[in-house]
């Protein structure tokens, strides 16, 4: 089968191809540049140079296709450019639905983010919670616009099925989209000490295999116009610490960094951008989710789905076994 994946070369779609390439399908990448790696040296890999604003690469990569994964976005705390985030995660997903839809696609799956589902109060959020606070970034308002976006295409007949990935870890590229693992490594080599705000709010902690294997999942059972949760491990930062300390072994100095101090540190960061342009490490939107609980319900995707959630514990485990026998990091 042809399939049409979009962010190919990024955390979550890097993992994906390989799954599908597995399967033994062919695959058409639309890519930003021109990839390296064995991954997109495979001869039923092809590449498709462009961004989701070119229409123009998008209808020649979907074209013949039966299938389409949009797994491409900015997904970034911060930009030069507030529009962006609109332009590449709206106008972005409007255009590879227009192709798909134009070019005669059986189905579409959309990767989304359980961010739209805003903050959980009493109990973990599911598919039918209507946010109850504003979106903590722009990247997470511009996803709800796509999500709109795509049930207007549902209602012209195009079957596209949309995913909510939680916070996702584990192997895979290490990148902003993958802070988590990324924090797991500065862990293990003595250069992380900070826990995020009192440690004590809860969110997601979602394993990569389990996100793979439900775009997989969604693509095979899931329902048009249908969102589907992939969430985790429901626990806090110091949970999440604790496993890993006793995980790696390792008992290195862990400071909570009070949200107050955060917003201090982030103020700055934003006036470096304002003035010199420079990237900022994080900003004060994003550490407004370190005051909220995240948590969330994939009990829709485990009953309609099969979707099923790695604990813990093994997630880590697996990931640090990764980082000693593919990365070379030793500790």
């Amino acid at each position: 089968m042809k399939i049409f994946i979009t962010g190919a070369t990024g955390y979550i779609g890097q993992k994906l191809t390989m799954r599908l390439l597995n399967l033994g399908h062919e695959i058409h990448a639309l890519c930003r540049c021109w990839p390296e790696g064995d991954l997109f040296n495979n001869p039923r890999v092809t590449i498709y140079e462009g961004d989701l604003l070119n229409v123009q690469k998008i209808s020649e990569g979907i074209a013949g296709c039966d299938q389409v994964y949009h797994a491409a976005a900015y997904a970034r705390s911060w930009a030069n450019r507030r529009k962006t985030f609109f332009e590449v995660n709206v106008q972005g997903t409007v255009n590879v639905l227009d192709a798909a839809l134009h070019a005669g696609v059986k189905k579409v799956v959309v990767t989304s983010t359980r961010g739209t589902f805003g903050a959980s109060l009493s109990e973990p959020v599911n598919e039918t919670t209507t946010s109850v606070t504003d979106f903590f970034t722009d990247y997470e308002a511009s996803k709800f616009m796509a999500e709109e976006r795509v049930n207007a295409y549902v209602r012209r007949g195009l079957a596209v099925v949309m995913v909510n990935p939680a916070r996702v870890y584990g192997p895979g590229k290490l990148s902003e989209s993958n802070a988590l693992s990324c924090m797991i490594k500065a862990y293990i080599t003595g250069d992380w000490h900070i826990i995020p705000g009192n440690g004590k709010t809860i969110g997601s902690f979602t394993y990569i295999d389990n996100v793979v294997e439900g775009h997989i999942l969604a693509m095979e059972k899931g329902i048009p116009g249908e969102r589907y949760i992939l969430g985790g491990i429901n626990t806090d930062f110091n949970t999440f610490f604790k496993v890993l300390r006793k995980k790696s072994d390792r008992r290195y100095l862990l400071v909570h960094f009070p949200v107050a101090l955060m917003k201090v540190f982030a103020w700055k960061e934003e006036l470096l951008a304002t003035w010199f342009g420079m990237k900022p490490m994080i900003t004060r939107k994003w550490i407004r989710k370190y005051s909220y609980n995240t948590a969330c319900s994939s009990e829709k995707a485990i009953n309609e789905l099969g979707y099923s959630i790695t604990p813990l514990d093994e997630g880590i485990e697996r990931t640090l076994t990764w980082f000693k026998n593919d990365m070379h990091i030793y500790y």
